[in-house]
């Protein structure tokens, strides 16, 4: 999210609710221009210290996963009697690390460590043209 900040102690959640492909096409698409990411009716966006995702299937403990599968994929399993509708976790990338899990938790530690970096330099519009003009020297 271009107003987080790395010391504020929140993150900023995104909840991209279901939508079309194409709805979900332009929303990648104006990742890559200066349009608001942001303006779209099935987006929505929080800024949260902790969150914790639990999928539908993990939270009724007491159910048959494989009836629920198959009230959610009736017609598939009618079609396939031998379906078994196992239990799909979620893949989560988390700092380039895969995490196989159908439930998360996230918490923000404020300022757990130390973060040596420079800051935004006021000529940064200076530094990208001259780093544009090397990338196509070397071209």
């Amino acid at each position: 999210s271009p107003a987080a900040h790395l010391a504020d102690g929140s993150t900023d959640l995104i909840l991209v609710r279901k939508c079309s492909r194409f709805d979900f096409l332009r929303y990648l698409v104006r990742h890559t221009n200066h349009n608001d990411r942001f303006d779209f009716s099935f987006v929505d966006v929080y800024r949260v210290k902790s969150f914790q995702f639990t999928s539908k299937l993990s939270e009724d403990n007491e159910s048959n996963v494989t009836d629920i599968g198959k009230k959610r994929f009736g017609q598939f399993c009618r079609d396939h009697p031998a379906c078994c509708c196992h239990v799909a976790n979620s893949t989560w990338n988390c700092d380039g690390e895969t995490l196989d899990s159908s439930a998360v938790e996230v918490r923000v530690h404020c300022q757990l460590m130390k973060l040596f970096a420079r800051g935004i330099e006021e000529n940064c519009k200076d530094e990208a043209a001259y780093s544009q003009s090397s990338v196509e020297q070397l071209l």
